[in-house]
């Protein structure tokens, strides 16, 4: 347990170290109207925080709008809560990841919350300040279902004041990784992201600050075509090495989870719900794209191993073998005979093809079979025309 503390410790220090000498050197801003000075831990009403669309951890579903609708500002927390619930009634990824969170809730309400979420104030927008949370969200949305689910009022997150110059995906990463351990698609956004950050400058369609912002599943794609970004096909110089700091991974391995985010949208999100590995997706995803859904959905529900991915993945593509008609039969034997007659020039050389046919035959077969090779030359003559 100590040695994990470390980790951590070192981890967060690595990734926020700038940040966090910045902040040493200034001092403390004061309370304002409506939020508490930096480093102080407040409860926060749900309603007077931001989520972090672009976080790795894609916690709200995609089905039936959900995620689009609350981040567009369609849906407030507890509209979308309510439908979340009702989702859950008919999907079984989603019963079981509400049925976590609706577990975490109920800790959080008879135990209290011992780690605060952390995030930044952001400048009030008429007179109203936002918290923009940085780490956290599970929790955020455990106590948004446990309220929808008893139909209580609105409940308040403890959440600890960082400033924002202190948010960065890198800091986010290591809290989030502490809490609870990314799943593989979590991790593939999480990598995603940082080569995003690295990159810098990005194209505007990618702007995540813009009127019309990517959705998160567009951002995190846009590194499968490295080569539209920053015009080669090749990375920055000494930014895996910088990346697998921050992941604690080789680079292949980076390299496998990055692969990840071929998948659809709400396959990702099921992957996620269902908490695959990285193993097992690659494995279903050698497969033909239409068993994606299936397999993952098997995989997820009976937690198949990889093997038995494997197993049931190769059963699943063996095709059935054909059948070909007599006539498709005799077409493809005729033209191997073809293939062989271009050496056969002489009567006597014929004459004896005819012998070898008719060996063994009675007379009506033979007669048979020149009627054929008779109706059959009269068609061919045709096609030739």
């Amino acid at each position: 347990m100590a040695k994990k503390t470390l980790d951590k410790d070192a981890a967060l220090a690595r990734a926020t170290k700038a940040a966090a000498v910045r902040t040493s050197e200034q001092p403390k801003k004061t309370t304002t109207a409506g939020r508490h000075s930096i480093g102080r831990i407040t409860s926060v009403p749900l309603s007077q925080i931001m989520l972090d669309r672009y976080q790795p951890r894609p916690i709200v579903p995609v089905q039936d709008g959900l995620r689009e609708n609350f981040f567009a500002g369609k849906a407030d927390w507890r509209k979308t809560a309510n439908q979340w619930l009702a989702l859950a009634k008919t999907e079984s990824a989603i019963e079981n990841q509400v049925n976590g969170l609706l577990e975490m809730g109920k800790s959080i309400e008879e135990l209290n919350q011992i780690e605060p979420a952390t995030g930044a104030w952001t400048e009030p927008k008429h007179g109203v300040y936002k918290l923009l949370l940085s780490t956290g969200e599970r929790r955020f949305w455990s106590l948004a279902l446990s309220s929808a689910s008893n139909n209580q009022g609105e409940p308040q997150l403890a959440v600890q004041d960082i400033g924002l110059d202190e948010l960065s995906l890198a800091r986010q990463i290591v809290e989030n990784e502490s809490a609870k351990p990314l799943s593989a698609i979590g991790k593939a956004r999480a990598i995603a992201g940082l080569i995003l950050e690295h990159i810098g400058d990005l194209p505007p369609e990618l702007d995540r600050n813009s009127p019309n912002p990517p959705t998160d599943y567009e951002y995190y794609r846009a590194v499968l075509d490295i080569e539209a970004l920053i015009g080669s096909k090749y990375k920055p110089r000494g930014m895996w090495e910088e990346i697998g700091e921050t992941m604690g991974m080789e680079r292949q391995y980076m390299m496998y989870h990055t692969y990840l985010l071929k998948l659809p949208e709400e396959l990702q999100h099921l992957a996620d719900q269902y908490e695959l590995s990285e193993r097992a997706l690659r494995e279903i995803m050698s497969l033909p794209e239409p068993k994606w859904t299936k397999m993952i959905s098997l995989a997820g529900k009976d937690n198949l191993s990889v093997p038995e991915i494997k197993r049931l993945g190769r059963s699943a593509v063996k095709k059935k073998t054909k059948t070909d008609s007599p006539a498709i039969k005799a077409a493809s034997r005729l033209k191997a005979f073809w293939k062989i007659s271009k050496e056969i020039s002489a009567a006597k050389d014929i004459e004896q093809v005819a012998t070898e046919l008719a060996l063994g035959m009675e007379k009506k077969e033979i007669l048979a079979g020149a009627d054929v090779l008779e109706k059959l030359a009269q068609k061919l003559r045709l096609r030739a025309q």
